[in-house]
């Protein structure tokens, strides 16, 4: 990766990159939940660690920091406090401060959010600036079943870690959406459709994957019967949806408020009950740690109170167990247990686990790069795919662009049932929308846009996933550019930059992608329509009072009514006086 400058936390906050270097409550419940410290009293630091792939990155995870899933090059960071640098020191590891995050100002959560009852008010509850809770979560999944029952089936596949223990905890929820018919969202292996399955915040802390979670949901219920593309895909298609996979982390992550808790793992405080509760010292297991596929391996931790830790055996965890059960209700076991046994090229279904951050596409193995899944070619060609259609994301196993992690999902639901899985790390590494918790006009501006179609991609994949991949077209057929610059003048003419699309069938996608780059000095003046060969205009901004400089933007267009092929028209003007600028360059995924 090229270096870059990187922020954790979308706020506007400036994080101070310091010189010193080092070294060496919830519905069917007993009532509220226990409360467990996951924010620390003073700043956060981020530093920056020489921890190159291979045995120095192991080294650096086995130590029990918390390694956030990011790389710079030969370099990765670690979250912790004041004291964390000595600590790397001590383990023979040479660091910099990267960032200084300002402490967590406390606010209680909100009394109404520790009901153990749902209220029709949950559905609109959020902290932050807009995430949704727990409850509110929950409370969408029962509306959208009501809404849409020729469409939904709802499933409650176990309990969190505190529901077993009586203090608190969450059903563990999921739903099957399609258009139903004799035998769809049954808990059968055997069922008639290929079954694409996606899930948010196994982490607790990765904000953006639980929101994508919400509006995919969204898009594909209301889609239905008006979007030909979702139409199609669940007339022959189920979609599974685990929103929030790790309710009990969530709980302790939303319970501070506008300063959400740096709260990964799950609740469990069997083991660690005596955890700090700063970010690299917390009670709860690793459940991206805790499969038995490789159970114990590279990248975990026995240390109960590190990011990292696998747990006391393997599926020790409810929350890993649960979900265990339920792929296996899912789909059916097609592979061999050999290392290199490949999946037979007729297997149906995909399942992604979204994550944050690092714009990453990771599949099999991630316990090492020693070894290629057999279905090596097919997960490659897939995650390349996704990689474009993102806007090129890098992608490879684990080990391969990060670091090696032992007891992950993806591995298991490959191990064990031989079927295409991933891990998406959504998110920027810099800028306004990087980091665990960026500001939540991202979900709109920035990630949506892209997951979107990446999510239609993988769903589409679910029927053939090991038939395809290696560079075939994405949604969108291709993705064209023209960087040659155009002047806009102030307060004139519109001007236009064409794009020729050629070789693509069929009608051209209702989440077509429109990358826009401009430099000017009021982007509040710009009105901007793509212009369909048959001379359609599609609005993608309109004018307004937006005094920032320039637009970096990806803009989603439904022109499922054009033929792909044709001359396409970036089209843009200047409404106001006082500042002028250029189209600098753009793209058309169609």
């Amino acid at each position: 990766m090229k270096s870059r400058r990187r922020s954790l936390l979308a706020l506007a906050i400036a994080g101070v990159a310091a010189a010193a270097v080092v070294t060496g409550g919830t519905p069917g419940t007993a009532g509220p939940a226990p409360e467990v410290a996951a924010v620390q009293a003073g700043p956060t630091y981020v530093y920056k660690v020489h921890a190159p792939l291979g045995a120095a990155a192991q080294n650096l995870l086995g130590r029990g920091f918390d390694v956030l899933e990011d790389r710079d090059g030969d370099y990765l960071f670690v979250l912790g406090d004041a004291t964390t640098g000595q600590g790397l020191k001590q383990a023979g590891f040479t660091a910099v401060i990267d960032e200084v995050l300002p402490a967590p100002e406390w606010q209680p959560p909100a009394k109404k959010s520790q009901s153990p009852t749902f209220e029709a008010a949950d559905i609109n509850e959020t902290y932050y600036g807009g995430y949704r809770t727990i409850n509110a979560h929950w409370s969408h999944l029962d509306l959208v079943g009501q809404q849409y029952p020729a469409l939904t089936t709802l499933v409650d596949y176990g309990d969190s870690w505190r529901k077993t223990q009586g203090s608190g905890g969450y059903d563990l929820r999921a739903i099957c959406i399609t258009k139903k018919n004799a035998g769809d969202c049954a808990l059968s292996p055997t069922a008639p459709k290929p079954r694409f399955f996606v899930m948010g915040q196994l982490h607790a802390r990765e904000l953006t994957t639980g929101d994508m979670a919400w509006r995919w949901i969204d898009h594909l219920t209301t889609g239905y019967g008006v979007d030909a593309e979702v139409t199609a895909l669940l007339d022959t298609t189920e979609v599974w949806v685990v929103p929030i996979a790790n309710p009990d982390g969530v709980n302790i992550v939303q319970q501070g408020g506008n300063s959400p808790r740096y709260q990964r793992k799950n609740a469990n405080t069997t083991n660690g009950s005596n955890c700090s509760g700063t970010s690299s010292s917390q009670v709860g297991v690793d459940l991206n740690r805790n499969t038995d596929s490789h159970w114990g391996g590279a990248g975990t931790s026995t240390d109960p109170c590190a990011q990292t830790y696998k747990g006391p055996s393997a599926n020790s965890e409810v929350e890993t167990r649960s979900l265990q059960s339920l792929w296996r209700n899912l789909y059916r076991d097609r592979r061999g247990t050999g290392t290199t046994d490949a999946a037979p090229a007729d297997t149906t279904g995909v399942v992604v686990s979204m994550h944050s951050y690092s714009n990453l596409i990771l599949f099999p193995w991630g316990w090492t790069t020693a070894s290629k899944a057999g279905n090596d070619a097919s997960l490659r060609g897939m995650a390349a795919d996704l990689a474009s259609l993102a806007g090129g994301w890098q992608y490879g196993q684990p080990g391969e662009v990060l670091y090696n992690a032992a007891g992950a999902t993806d591995d298991w639901v490959y191990d064990d049932l031989g079927v295409a899985s991933f891990v998406w790390e959504v998110g920027p590494s810099s800028g306004t929308c990087s980091g665990f918790f960026p500001a939540f006009s991202c979900q709109t501006s920035t990630f949506w846009p892209k997951v979107k179609p990446m999510l239609m991609y993988a769903a589409k994949k679910a029927t053939n996933p090991y038939g395809g991949g290696g560079g075939n077209p994405p949604v969108g057929c291709a993705k064209a550019t023209n960087d040659t610059d155009v002047a806009i003048p102030d307060n004139g003419a519109a001007v236009t930059s064409t794009i020729t699309i050629a070789g693509c069938a069929g009608n051209a996608s209702s989440s077509s992608q429109v990358e826009v780059h401009i430099v000017h000095t009021y982007r509040g003046d710009l009105v901007i329509d793509l212009v369909a060969p048959d001379g359609t205009a599609y609005r993608l901004k309109a004018s307004g009072n937006d005094s920032a400089d320039n637009i970096d933007t990806t803009y989603t267009a439904n022109v499922s009514s054009e033929a792909r092929n044709g001359a396409w028209t970036l089209r843009v003007q200047d409404v106001a006086s006082a500042d002028t600028g250029r189209i600098n360059s753009w793209s058309l995924t169609v």
